[in-house]
């Protein structure tokens, strides 16, 4: 259920804030930030070993990208997505 929630209140969220008009397009940071922190969070409740968290992460983030009709990410790094970096 928490799951769903979160899902869905990125769904939302994302949204809201201004769509890719083209495909393909670049996300956003504030978008890769609250994807990130939505499946890094789905990774904690999973309890997936943090040998295998990254790649968890990093294809959640890239499956909701491409869902949403942005470019998929090379490397999610959360260093890179902090929220002082908009």
């Amino acid at each position: 259920m928490k799951k769903l929630s979160i899902i869905i209140t990125i769904l939302t969220g994302t949204l809201l804030s201004p769509i890719a008009f083209a495909n393909n397009a670049e996300a956003p940071k504030e978008t890769l930030i609250s994807l990130t922190d939505a499946c890094t969070k789905m990774a904690s409740e999973e309890q997936i070993d943090s040998i295998e968290k990254q790649q968890f992460v990093s294809d959640c983030v890239n499956a909701q990208l491409i869902e949403m009709g942005y470019q998929r990410q090379e490397a999610i790094a959360k260093t890179n997505l902090l929220k002082d970096n908009l």
